[in-house]
């Protein structure tokens, strides 16, 4: 039971995942990790897609587990 509310609450957060991001590379920059925040802009969308594929990846793993 509570590996599925887990599995949903993974589902509820992919489309959330650009926000996130740039919430991180805000606080990249607050941090002076310009480097850091840099290359995440520049890899923006790729970093989004690994991350909701991870995501996806994750919840199916815990709906699938018994």
């Amino acid at each position: 039971m509570l590996l599925n509310a887990l599995a949903i609450l993974l589902l509820a957060l992919i489309p959330v995942v650009p926000k996130m991001l740039r919430l991180r590379i805000r606080v990249l920059r607050w941090m002076h990790w310009d480097w850091a925040a840099d290359w995440l802009e520049k890899h923006f969308e790729k970093a989004v897609l690994f991350r909701r594929v991870a995501l996806l990846g994750v919840a199916l793993l815990l709906v699938l587990i018994p």
